[in-house]
């Protein structure tokens, strides 16, 4: 898996996987080749069974200012077709990422903004800078979202206050993020991506099947009603069973005081 100068991947320890937005001059705003990039390079992490733990994180002083509005302006969005076709490849991250068997840790610092938030919100952790300024900013733009913000907001943060952000603009703080539920920790800037891979290391110390199960549980029991997410639970541990012997190394390991 190459690198390119827009996107650096670094597999940083065993089972983690790195994603590194790397257009500081611009944010790291989204244009078509680093949305194609980033799709690309999660579906072939998705496919690799030796990951358990991706994290997207950036460099610079912020995660993802959104869409490149001035690349947008240069030409993409009057040609309808390309303008279209940057918006499914955007839509398409943001679901691939959210779909992988992986777990997906984002690593969060000064602004997530419009698309940025939408590549934040398909991951599965935050941990944030308490200063960070994340908000779906749309609305503001005369844009309607289209990587998933109107879904996953409301669903995440609650529907009134989802929709206060997502119909004014407003932005929250990294701190608010973690009072709402949005992010698992909120921590100084200078610590947020030490969290992050201190966070996937130990993540990945898990098996890899139980990881990958356990989240498609919580994101498919969320679609449905409480009694078929309770039946769907007791089969998706008859699979697990089944498939691997972790859970008897784990049981055998805690009764004869193992680690």
């Amino acid at each position: 898996m190459a690198n390119s100068e827009i996107l650096i991947v670094d597999d940083n320890s065993p089972g983690v996987r790195c994603l590194t937005l790397n257009r500081p001059d611009r944010l790291n705003a989204l244009d078509g080749e680093l949305t194609r990039r980033l799709l690309e390079t999660v579906r072939e992490t998705a496919a690799d069974e030796t990951i358990k733990v991706i994290v997207v994180k950036a460099t610079g002083r912020a995660f993802c200012a959104g869409a490149d509005l001035k690349w947008l302006n240069e030409g993409t969005l009057a040609d309808h077709h390309a303008h279209l076709a940057f918006q499914d490849d955007l839509a398409d991250l943001c679901n691939s990422l959210e779909a992988a068997p992986q777990v997906a840790v984002g690593a969060i610092q000064g602004f997530a903004l419009a698309g940025g938030l939408e590549l934040a919100l398909a991951c599965d952790m935050l941990v944030v800078s308490e200063s960070a300024e994340m908000g779906d900013e749309h609305i503001r733009r005369n844009l309607i979202a289209g990587g998933g913000g109107t879904q996953r907001l409301p669903r995440k943060i609650g529907l009134a206050r989802g929709l206060y952000h997502l119909l004014s603009g407003a932005r929250m703080t990294g701190r608010q993020a973690a009072e709402y539920g949005l992010a698992c920790a909120a921590v100084p800037t200078d610590q947020v991506e030490d969290k992050a891979l201190e966070l996937a290391r130990s993540l990945a110390k898990t098996d890899a099947k139980a990881l990958a199960m356990t989240k498609e549980l919580v994101r498919r029991g969320l679609e449905l009603p409480l009694r078929e997410g309770l039946w769907l639970e007791r089969w998706t541990q008859y699979r697990y069973r089944n498939a691997s012997d972790a859970m008897d190394k784990g049981v055998a390991h805690f009764a004869e005081k193992r680690a």
